[in-house]
């Protein structure tokens, strides 16, 4: 029969290889998943090997980050589904919909692959495709020919598009994702090194920003608040890699970038200022690669009534769009000064002035003080989801 190696969620496999032919799931995991995990075997035997496990919901996150969101296993889907007609001239009667709604509602504590009522070779697909068929009215008169053609289909499906759906599903919350991996490695067929978790340089995202204080706050929070996916990011600020400052040489940054065909996924971060708007409006012009995403830092509701001082005196006004950088995210009780935004240069093209948030220094060392105790993260999880939810749906 030969060494097994599978991916599953509790005792429902997703996928699996035998010997040295699998595919590489390593990218789902990080290397602090490495633990003893259950081997599923007939006779209801279980034993406790290593294996690589993590929990759905973050197991979900990485999928999103690798090109797998909901939006993204739709148009594989439904590409899928066109290849198969184009090239083989057959037609599948089954929907996105259809098969979303249909896998988000299986009952995975109910499954076992393991049991005898399962064959040796009865894996996702052929219960996927069982469920789907019960499940849809419009496939219970298939012909053999269809069904043969329905199943094929279902089976060839790339297992993270279940696996995200099933994600999606709040009873499966509680479980983990967990990759056997111990039979190929134990029976020589591949070195453990070879399958411990490291994400390629193609799967990483490249975050650059305008200064270090961005990149430090932003580094600290991803890894505090979604240590699951902290390893897909590396940090680069402009202040300190790159020997001309300041927006606008940020904009020639990446209109360089533009052109080189560069591999690397790229995030630029402008704040949400004056000068920031005025960058971000001149690369929207520029012809970006998918793999190169611009964006400014959120407009936020805190900021709709923000204190200011200026020409004009004392206010309170809407500094989205006009002054908010990183400061205006971190935690303003943390410190016992007036916070106000100080309006300086104006800009005759957005005719608005330009602002900076006060006193910045302090906000930034109490932030890298206290973002480990008592601090109120509050807007920051806002600003991380931003950035996240920004580039998943690139």
């Amino acid at each position: 029969m030969g060494s097994m190696i599978t991916l599953g969620i509790g005792k429902m496999e997703l996928d699996w290889g035998k010997n040295n032919m699998f595919n590489n799931h390593s990218c789902l995991f990080q290397k602090e998943d490495i633990k003893m995990v259950p081997y599923y075997y007939s006779d209801d035997d279980i034993e406790y090997r290593k294996g690589l496990s993590k929990n759905i919901k973050s197991v979900m996150r990485r999928l999103d980050l690798l090109g797998y969101s909901l939006h993204d296993i739709e148009e594989i889907f439904n590409e899928d589904l066109k290849s198969i007609s184009e090239l083989d001239n057959i037609s599948i009667p089954i929907s996105f919909n259809d098969y979303y709604n249909t896998i988000k509602n299986i009952d995975i504590n109910s499954i076992n692959m393991a049991s005898e009522e399962y064959d040796y070779n009865y894996d996702l697909g052929e219960y996927a495709r069982k469920c789907v068929i019960s499940e849809i009215n419009k496939l219970s008169t298939l012909s053999e020919y269809e069904y043969y053609d329905i199943r094929e289909f279902l089976q060839n499906l790339h297992p993270y598009i279940t696996l995200r759906i099933l994600s999606e599903n709040k009873k499966n919350h509680h479980l983990n994702v967990i990759w056997r991996y111990a039979d190929v490695v134990e029976n020589g067929w591949i070195l453990e090194e070879d399958i411990i978790p490291k994400l390629d340089t193609q799967e990483k995202i490249l975050i650059v920003t305008e200064g270090s204080s961005d990149t430090d706050i932003i580094k600290k929070c991803i890894k505090l608040l979604y240590s699951d996916i902290a390893d897909f990011f590396d940090f680069i600020d402009m202040e300190k890699n790159y020997p001309f400052t300041g927006t606008g040489n940020l904009k020639n940054f990446v209109k360089g970038l533009s052109k080189i065909n560069i591999l690397n996924k790229i995030l630029v971060i402008l704040d949400n200022d004056t000068a920031g708007k005025s960058v971000y409006n001149d690369i929207k012009k520029i012809d970006l690669p998918n793999n190169l995403k611009v964006i400014t830092l959120p407009n936020y509701k805190d900021f709709n009534n923000f204190k200011c001082k200026g020409p004009q005196g004392n206010s309170i006004e809407n500094i989205n769009g006009k002054a908010v950088s990183i400061e205006c995210f971190l935690d303003h009780s943390s410190i016992d000064y007036e916070i106000y935004v100080r309006w300086t240069g104006f800009n005759d093209k957005l005719m608005q002035y330009q602002g900076n948030i006060e006193p910045k220094n302090l906000l930034i060392k109490s932030f890298h003080q206290y973002y480990k105790q008592d601090y109120d993260f509050t807007k920051l999880k806002y600003l991380i989801d931003y950035i996240l939810e920004s580039w998943i749906s690139n």
